[in-house]
């Protein structure tokens, strides 16, 4: 077999593996848009680059056949990019949002770290229905005037609203109107051409996650992020 058949095959290998990989990213933990907008690609790249590069790239320097010692080289080639799989793929897993919680007019993006730093137990998400990142709203008083107070009271003892587990309730199915009470004003600060994009199912909220902000279009059908729009109002992601 000569070098170049190796190194073919041996990439053929791992699309197959990061294929199937990136279908449990985009599938499991970062459903709808959440992959472009927050935080997927950054462990996936270290994958990509040593999954489909590098691994392949060393199998074809490396190899020649009846090479003594070949197999002992291809065994630390294997081992060298299963490690550095595992770390991409753990950093994608540890920085995956645990919940989508609406607070009032925003959906916050909430992963692990986010839970400990409030010193907050992300095991709370594990009595709300559905899979992860799990959908829930902050419980606020009927009055807008009471809500936003709350609002503000919470910024100002450090105390964010979407961070008190103690008022998480899970996204209804139905009744959405009164779940996405700030979506009236939302839907004035963008532009009339981000408006007329949208459609009946959407439910248009801000965004905020630890890299990025903006409003994003929440589909009451599907139930996930279906379009993310920049703070400007120009659409930035929109899902297939």
């Amino acid at each position: 077999m000569s070098r170049w058949k190796a190194g073919f095959i041996h990439l053929l290998i791992s699309l197959a593996i990061f294929l199937g990989l990136l279908a449990l990213i985009l599938l499991l933990w970062y459903p709808g848009i959440l992959f472009n907008i927050d935080r997927g690609w950054a462990g996936l790249q270290l994958v990509i680059g040593v999954d489909l590069i590098a691994g392949p790239l060393l199998t074809l320097v490396v190899f020649k056949a009846g090479k003594p010692g070949l197999s002992f080289d291809l065994s630390c080639i294997a081992f060298f990019q299963a490690a550095c799989m595992a770390v991409g793929m753990w950093v994608v897993y540890s920085e995956r949002p645990l919940a989508l919680v609406l607070a009032y007019d925003t959906f916050y993006s909430v992963n692990a770290e986010e839970f400990l730093q409030y010193e907050r137990d992300p095991q709370v998400l594990d009595g709300f229905p559905g899979s992860y990142p799990k959908l829930v709203y902050v419980e606020l008083p009927e009055s807008d005037i009471a809500a936003e107070i709350a609002s503000i009271r919470a910024q100002f003892i450090g105390d964010p609203l979407y961070m008190q587990t103690e008022k998480y309730n899970a996204l209804p199915v139905d009744g959405l109107e009164s779940i996405f009470r700030g979506e009236e004003s939302t839907r004035r600060r963008v532009s009339e051409e981000v408006l007329r994009e949208l459609d009946d199912s959407c439910r248009l909220s801000l965004f905020v996650s630890a890299i990025v902000s903006g409003f994003v279009c929440f589909d009451a059908e599907s139930r996930v992020l279906s379009s993310f729009y920049e703070s400007e109002g120009m659409p930035a992601v929109v899902a297939e």
